[in-house]
């Protein structure tokens, strides 16, 4: 007979030995509540409680799971973004925190207009940066994504979450679409080759699409970007871009050289740059 104190126990031990020790509490405090319904309040209650075999079995299967390095987000179907829960699966990239500084460099933007933006989200994945941003500014929200896996997850985020209609494109940046936008967003794959096939095993589970940006430097898709954008922003529009705090300068000199101004770099939760932004110029007609 294994109690629920005694599986967390040994579950939070294996999680260790797995590699897994700065999560391995809280992982088990999870993995039960899943299988079992019971929140932490009434783990702690009910510690002495006997788990049934029924239970023992889910467990047993998601455990596993998680001694492989799945991330917990997979297991547990979603992964909570600037105070939303998102579903999430292996199809999508998972929303990360440090993503939160590109939405709050979007809302700052946009405090400063009359009237909601029109807003494109490149690359959107599981729709969680459009989504946030429709939510948080009433904006009209365009979401894009080359995988119709990943465009799928945002449709039902989308249903989800949202009141109002939101516009799906499927294809490669902005090929699909011949519209002129207030703001492009994008957290679009700009790591380098050499830098996916050092990541941690976690973040192995995730698509290799919605990481690995191309070209030596990663910046292959970004680069595109930029040089599309101008042709879909209106007049003192704005283009903001997540990327790696090793490429953020490359990425400021690259808005800089396409009729960008006022380009920004933000840092994000770790005090590493991560967005950069610039408002696209207007042209003497």
């Amino acid at each position: 007979m294994t109690t629920i104190q005694a599986w967390k126990v040994e579950t939070a031990a294996l999680l260790k030995e797995a590699g897994l020790a700065s999560t391995a509490d809280l992982d088990a405090r999870l993995l039960l509540q899943m299988a079992t319904g019971y929140d932490q309040a009434k783990q702690i209650l009910l510690y002495d409680r006997v788990l049934t075999d029924a239970q023992l079995h889910k467990l047993s299967s998601i455990r596993e799971d998680r001694l492989r390095h799945k991330p917990m987000a997979y297991i547990l179907g979603c992964k909570e973004f600037y105070g939303r829960n998102f579903l999430v699966d292996e199809r999508t990239l998972i929303p990360r925190p440090d993503t939160e500084t590109l939405i709050e460099a979007v809302i700052a933007f946009s405090k400063e207009k009359q009237q909601p933006p029109s807003i494109i989200d490149l690359c959107c994945g599981s729709g969680c940066i459009g989504i946030t941003l429709a939510l948080e500014l009433d904006a009209n929200v365009t979401l894009s994504d080359l995988s119709e896996d990943a465009l799928s997850v945002a449709r039902e985020n989308a249903k989800r979450l949202l009141s109002k209609p939101v516009t799906f494109l499927q294809g490669d940046l902005l090929s699909p679409t011949d519209k002129i936008y207030d703001i492009i967003v994008s957290n679009p794959p700009y790591l380098t080759a050499a830098w996916c096939d050092e990541v941690s095993n976690e973040v192995r589970w995730e698509p290799r699409l919605a990481l690995e940006g191309f070209s030596e430097d990663g910046l292959g898709l970004i680069r595109k970007l930029v040089k599309e954008s101008g042709n879909h922003l209106c007049c003192g529009g704005a283009l903001f871009l997540e990327c790696d705090y090793r490429q953020a300068k490359d990425v400021a000199e690259l808005l800089s050289s396409h009729r960008f101004t006022d380009v920004c770099i933000e840092r994000d939760l770790s005090d590493r740059d991560r967005v950069v932004w610039g408002v696209l110029a207007c042209t003497n007609s």
